[in-house]
């Protein structure tokens, strides 16, 4: 529902990722000032606003008593979150490759001034001052007649996933219905052979003007500080991420060359190898939905899981089980068992935080001993469809047609997506990196990039190094956070069973 409302009755979010500088604020205000408002504020029920903290703020300092707002049917605080990311990617007519840095750059060569001289000073008094409040019902096949040869799949991904959450906003187009805001809107109304979609309707001499604001104005990100809880337990690997064989990971020391499809643990003469390479004793730290484990423990292995973030039902993260399993896992290595490999498969594409994958690659250190190897793999720089893509490289419609990722300017080889489920952090790792991770606690290191996969091998431990930071990595592990709000709470028995263990008072 679109009603205009006073701007009391609506709030900020305390965790609103963009970060606005007075120069973009200065451009936004000349845009209500000229424009008014095209399309509308969100929020919640309660008020909470989920797009348009900036115009919010710039209303309140221009003195605007009211502003156009749409509702959002009730949604948890991490769907809110979710949302709240995804709205500032999506209102924009972009491709994948669009990062603020560039559109700041476009933003610049626009000449702003000269296209806003043009235009009249708009007052809140004004009819169109709120125009989306009075958008008019367009059939969606004159628009497409009109706007055939524009299509951007990435704009028309964002869309859906707006729409997936229930969001609906109008297009803005000049009066020969050429789309200047919305175009990946009307694509996917297109597909779904909807009849009719609402238009805002601006004049020519408006167009320039609404295209910078609409398309190139954006604020920077600031999600790795505002929301980093968020980003960590949302790194659960996804129920469509099933395996029924064991992972690069698991294979690459025995079957280099292999794809995981291609190498079948049950033949026994593969058994055998993998067995005489890696063992019979090992950790799968960051387990998953435990598929490795069970495949591994049918042949003989005996394997010690670790996995905070164990999937249930309805796909959200069981706490209750997650805790079992890393209670086990610290019930074990008190125990002083000897690991003969470890193994740290896919995990740290997920894991959103240089500091955070560290502190993991430290923990599985002081489960090593002298003759315990440590095997691990993720998805490289190199063969990332999804990095490529917000690269803005070209040549991958079949895998366009869903994506709905950008990249983060945090961190190289950061993208962000899935929104549809929960916003989901995805690192694409150098070997250089890859080393790099992995020298702060083994003196030796071998790392590949084969498979689209970069892969470590690692043995020979810096035990100063370790000793240094487990403590800090035990605290940070075994007290993650969960989407309720709650916290593992295990660091005390984390810390007797690693003292244990090391024989070291923690």
């Amino acid at each position: 529902m679109l009603r205009l409302v006073s701007l009391t009755k609506i709030k900020p979010s305390t965790y609103n990722p963009r970060k606005a500088d007075p120069q973009r604020l200065d451009i936004l205000e000349l845009s209500i000032r000229k424009l008014g408002f095209l399309l509308p504020l969100f929020a919640d029920k309660s008020g909470e606003i989920l797009s348009g903290h900036q115009r919010h703020h710039v209303c309140e300092r221009m003195g605007i008593s009211q502003a156009p707002i749409k509702y959002t049917e009730p949604m948890s605080l991490a769907d809110r979150k979710g949302l709240n990311i995804a709205f500032n990617r999506g209102t924009n007519d972009l491709d994948m490759a669009d990062t603020p840095v560039n559109m700041t750059e476009a933003l610049a060569r626009a000449n702003l001034q000269e296209a806003a001289a043009k235009l009249p000073d708009k007052k809140e008094s004004d009819k169109d001052f709120f125009r989306c409040l009075y958008s008019k019902s367009v059939s969606v096949d004159r628009l497409v007649d009109a706007n055939r040869g524009r299509w951007v799949n990435y704009a028309r991904n964002m869309a859906r996933m707006l729409y997936g959450k229930g969001v609906t906003m109008p297009l803005v187009c000049t009066p020969d219905d050429k789309v200047v805001n919305g175009i990946g809107r009307l694509q996917y109304a297109a597909e779904k052979k909807w009849p009719r979609i609402e238009v805002v309707y601006i004049s020519y001499e408006e167009a320039d003007l609404c295209h910078a604001m609409l398309n190139l104005l954006s604020m920077d990100f600031d999600i790795h500080n505002r929301y980093e809880d968020l980003l960590r337990f949302n790194s659960f690997r996804r129920a469509r991420r099933t395996r029924t064989e064991l992972g690069q990971g698991f294979i690459f020391a025995v079957a280099p060359a292999l794809r995981s499809r291609h190498f079948d643990i049950h033949d026994p003469k593969s058994a055998r190898l993998w067995k005489k390479t890696h063992g019979t004793a090992i950790v799968d730290f960051g387990a998953g939905h435990l598929t490795e484990t069970e495949i591994l423990r049918s042949i003989g292995v005996n394997v010690t899981p670790f996995e905070p973030y164990r999937l249930g039902e309805n796909s959200e993260i069981n706490k209750e089980e997650s805790v079992a399993i890393a209670r086990l896992f610290l019930d074990t290595i008190s125990k002083g068992k000897r690991f003969t490999s470890i193994f740290i498969s896919s995990v740290l594409n997920s894991v959103p935080f240089e500091e955070d994958r560290k502190k993991i690659v430290c923990l599985c250190a002081a489960l090593c001993d002298e003759k315990t190897h440590l095997y691990a793999a993720a998805s490289s720089v190199t063969g990332s469809t999804s990095l490529r893509m917000v690269q803005g490289v070209g040549g991958l419609a079949e895998r366009q047609t869903t994506y709905a990722t950008f990249a983060l300017d945090y961190e190289e080889g950061i993208t962000i997506g899935d929104f549809q489920e929960k916003p989901k952090v995805q690192k694409y790792h150098t070997p250089s990196e890859f080393y790099d991770l992995f020298k702060h606690y083994f003196k030796t290191v071998n790392v590949q990039d084969r498979n689209n996969n970069v892969r470590a091998v690692c043995k020979t431990l810096n035990r100063g190094a370790i000793m240094r930071d487990l403590r800090k990595a035990i605290e940070f592990e075994f007290d993650l956070p969960y989407p309720d709000g709650s916290r593992m709470g295990l660091v005390d028995e984390a810390l007797r069973a690693y003292s244990k263990r090391l024989g070291v008072d923690l």
